[in-house]
């Protein structure tokens, strides 16, 4: 009897952890698009940093010229730089990022009915934060292979130049705008995506499906572009500036002392042709992730 009791207790399922699964369906959608979007990310760093590693006087290219001097001086392939760490980033970025946000929702109440906008602010904001502040690395890496005129061969050459330049903290320059960034980003996009998808719903009549989850996340690209320009802009200068700036306060100041304010906002087109798909990418492969992960829809 007791040997039945045992090989019946062997048989059942093992235990279901949705932590787990929130993190993974969460990071495997960011990986995913990370990948598709990854040639607009290095257009982007490109536009961004232009005003520092131009001549003097030299004319400022524009979203296409940018692409298309890249492909001819470096290669199609100079369109990939960076996806090393820029998969890893979306896997463990993305990962916790994302899929810290329904638990922390729930955690603040926030996945009740009618919940506030301002909690759903509070989860994006701190689930964004606290995954930047750890993988900010990874984002430091992928941003100098990316820069025009980079001579790194891979990830770990970037590594031994930043440690024996500005030893190991060096790897977290630029954390604080990247965190501030991560908050503003996953707010944007999680809040927005919540309340988007109930109005779409509420306004169409449609269910929550394939095409809500499109509607919704195309809205959501836009908003989170806008939003996050700015600090987009000022940790890419510092990821680049090194101890050129004190902090991101004066980095901004000196963005807009060079370029005025609308430097705060330069790569706004490349940023949204690539953050405007991936939001959609993001949010369409997690939606069905969930559901085949037994998940709730976000």
């Amino acid at each position: 009897m007791a040997a039945g009791q045992v090989w019946i207790q062997d048989k059942r399922p093992p235990p279901n952890h949705p932590f787990l699964s929130e993190l993974l369906t969460s990071g495997v959608s960011v990986g995913t698009a990370n990948i598709c979007t990854l040639p607009m990310d290095v257009v982007k760093v490109r536009l961004q940093l232009q005003t520092i590693q131009t001549t003097s006087g030299a004319a400022p290219q524009g979203l296409i010229l940018t692409g298309v001097n890249v492909v001819r001086h470096e290669g199609v392939l100079a369109l990939y730089k960076g996806l090393g760490p820029a998969v890893l980033r979306g896997l463990f970025y993305g990962g916790v990022r994302l899929g810290c946000y329904a638990p922390v929702k729930r955690m603040l109440g926030a996945d009740k009915a009618n919940p506030s906008l301002a909690l759903k602010i509070v989860a994006g904001s701190l689930s964004g934060a606290v995954a930047a502040g750890v993988s900010n690395p990874t984002d430091l890496i992928k941003t100098r292979l990316q820069a025009k005129g980079s001579t790194h061969r891979n990830a770990w050459a970037v590594v031994r130049q930043v440690v024996a330049t500005d030893g190991v903290l060096g790897l977290w320059r630029g954390t604080l705008p990247s965190m501030m960034r991560a908050a503003v980003l996953t707010a944007a996009q999680c809040a927005t995506y919540d309340e988007a998808k109930t109005a779409w719903m509420r306004a169409t009549g449609w269910g929550d499906d394939f095409a809500t989850h499109l509607a919704a996340s195309m809205v959501t690209g836009v908003v989170t572009t806008t939003a996050t320009a700015p600090v987009d802009v000022v940790k890419t200068n510092m990821f680049m500036g090194g101890a050129q700036y004190s902090g991101p306060l004066h980095c901004a100041r000196e963005i807009v002392r060079r370029e005025g304010p609308r430097g705060l906002l330069r790569g706004w087109t490349a940023n949204y042709v690539r953050l405007g798909p991936q939001t959609t990418v993001i949010f369409v492969v997690m939606e069905k992730l969930r559901s085949f992960s037994g998940l709730e829809s976000l």
